[in-house]
Formats: structure tokens, sequence, C-alpha cells
């Protein structure tokens, strides 16, 4: 199941990727986006990420146009026994908003 975090800061998106690498999920399956309202979706950027294929990055902020005005979005692909332990480590990193699919 996906999980993403919606963080105001830089920072919080940083201490939260480096606390889920502590948990053991590897960069490489997470996805790291900007999303900005100020700016047309179609022109968010992928931010630090190591996954192959800026194409990608376009159904994620589609996605999340409701829930999620702006903020950095750390996206995790996570089995469903961890989820509820990721969410409270977002949580604990300042995320706004934790949305779940």
């Amino acid at each position: 199941m996906k999980i993403t975090a919606v963080l105001p800061r830089q920072d919080q998106a940083s201490a939260l990727v480096d606390t889920l690498k502590k948990m053991g999920f590897d960069r490489k399956d997470m996805i790291i986006a900007v999303k900005d309202m100020d700016f047309m979706v179609d022109n968010t950027i992928d931010l630090k990420s190591e996954r192959e294929g800026f194409g990608e990055r376009k159904p994620y902020t589609d996605f999340y146009l409701d829930d999620a005005e702006s903020g950095i979005l750390v996206t995790l692909e996570a089995p469903k026994k961890e989820l509820s332990k990721i969410r409270e480590t977002m949580e604990q990193c300042g995320a706004t908003n934790v949305i779940q699919d």
C-alpha cells in the first residue's frame, strides 16, 4: 500500500527520509515531489528522487490535488502491517497530512 506524508518544510522531509531509511526502507523506493498550487501540476518537480522516469511525477501529484494544496510529498510503498508505524513516524516528523491508499 502507498502512504504519503505532506510536509511543509524541506528539513522535515529530510528527517523523515532519514528515519524511514533507519527503519529499513530503501531510499530508491521513496518518491519525493514538491507540490505548490502556485504552479501548474505539470510543472511540479521531483526532488532528490532516485527513481527512473520523470513521467511518474504526474500521477502522484494529480492524485493529491484535493488532499495536499502545497508542500513536500514523501510517498512510500509499504506492507500493510507497517502502515501504522510509518504513519506515526510521519506525524512525528511534522507531516500536516498523511494520505493512505
